[in-house]
């Protein structure tokens, strides 16, 4: 309304200017411009007096108020436009609110909804983040009980490389001494074939001399008596020496007989050190093979350990469940296959001992070299 009342005093105005306008160009349009100033003159001329047609000026403002009107009516026209845009613009504006109402409350629907996910997400990673902490726990409690296991297989081991060393030593004193012994027994075994040599010697100097006396005896016997004292104070000082030469032969015999003896004893001795000796070296594989065996144990305990770790208890699967696994790797402990060999009856259970294998691999390695195996064999039973 207050736009069409300013539109008519704005045309009213407008109106009024132009009929001023009008007269005045009529005016002066009937002013006489042809004739140049002339000198005033004493004589008074008349004044002329112009005679508008009133016809005219009023056909000249009805033109201007039909243009005026037409301009109104325009106007009008144009405010009416105007205002139904405004109107639809008021529609599109209530459309629109009524379009963002519904979005807001679609909004806020969402944001609920989504605060709703946001808070059981929440409380799932709360949970998850909770068994991830008792997982964890788990795991450390796993890692001490690991480092004690390991703390005294290192106290085995090193009392075991005490014993291997001691024993190594015992060894090599033993060694040292048999080697001495058979030293001994090559010194022996010349010695006796020097005596024998010797006491070869002697029977056949002893035959000799026996023979030589039996001569001398004859030729004794031929001479004159007067040579037998004399024969016979030197058969005497013969016998008396062949006697003394018994006597060392007996003598010598007996050194042999104890020499014999002693030679027997270092056999019977030499064979309880052989006996003593293969005891030992019983005992020392032994040993080996109990410490083998606990590095082995260790060895397939660490496996355990790692699969336990990274195995994920499947739905379902109850305590007390166990199953054997073989597993085939390659050096460096790189899993290729995994077999349940004897299953615990429950599918689930024995797909996610597999997957905690996989998930392990590579497979710790052996302290010693030479208990890796391409296929090792084992029993799961998680820790519950």
């Amino acid at each position: 309304m207050k736009l069409k009342s300013f539109i008519d005093n704005f045309t009213a105005t407008s109106l009024a200017i132009i009929v001023h306008v009008v007269l005045l160009g009529i005016l002066v349009l009937s002013l006489d411009w042809s004739n140049p100033a002339s000198p005033p003159s004493s004589r008074v001329e008349p004044v002329k007096a112009v005679v508008v047609d009133e016809s005219e000026v009023a056909e000249e403002i009805e033109q201007i108020k039909r243009r005026e009107e037409k301009k109104r009516k325009n106007e009008e026209k144009r405010t009416r436009a105007l205002e139904r845009e405004a109107q639809k613009a008021r529609e599109q504006r209530r459309e629109e609110e009524k379009r963002l109402s519904e979005l807001q409350r679609r909004l806020a629907e969402e944001r609920h909804k989504r605060d709703d996910n946001a808070r059981k997400q929440q409380e799932e990673a709360a949970k998850a983040l909770a068994e991830i902490r008792r997982q964890r726990a788990r795991e450390l409690e796993e890692l001490e009980k690991l480092k004690r296991q390991e703390s005294d297989v290192e106290k085995r081991r090193l009392e075991d490389e005490a014993a291997l060393a001691v024993l190594a030593a015992q060894h090599k004193a033993l060694t040292d001494e048999k080697r001495k012994i058979e030293e001994a027994k090559r010194r022996a075994q010349a010695e006796r074939k020097r005596v024998e040599e010797q006491t070869r010697k002697a029977k056949a100097a002893r035959e000799a001399e026996q023979k030589r006396v039996a001569a001398v005896a004859a030729a004794a016997a031929a001479k004159a008596a007067e040579d037998k004292k004399r024969k016979q104070e030197a058969a005497e000082r013969e016998a008396e020496e062949q006697r003394k030469r018994a006597e060392a032969e007996e003598r010598r015999m007996e050194e042999e007989r104890k020499r014999a003896e002693a030679e027997e004893r270092r056999k019977l001795e030499e064979k309880a050190l052989r006996e003593q000796m293969a005891l030992e070296q019983a005992q020392l594989d032994a040993q080996r093979a109990r410490l083998r065996d606990r590095n082995l144990a260790e060895y397939i305990g660490q496996i355990q350990a790692t699969v336990n770790r990274n195995w994920i208890r499947p739905p379902g699967a109850t305590k007390g469940l166990k199953c054997t696994v073989k597993v085939a790797q390659i050096p460096g402990g790189e899993v290729i296959r995994v077999v349940i060999t004897n299953g615990s009856g429950n599918v689930a259970f024995d797909r996610s001992v597999e997957n905690a294998v996989l998930r392990s691999s590579p497979l710790p390695q052996p302290k010693d070299p030479s208990l890796f195996d391409r296929e090792i064999k084992f029993e799961f039973e998680p820790e519950d």
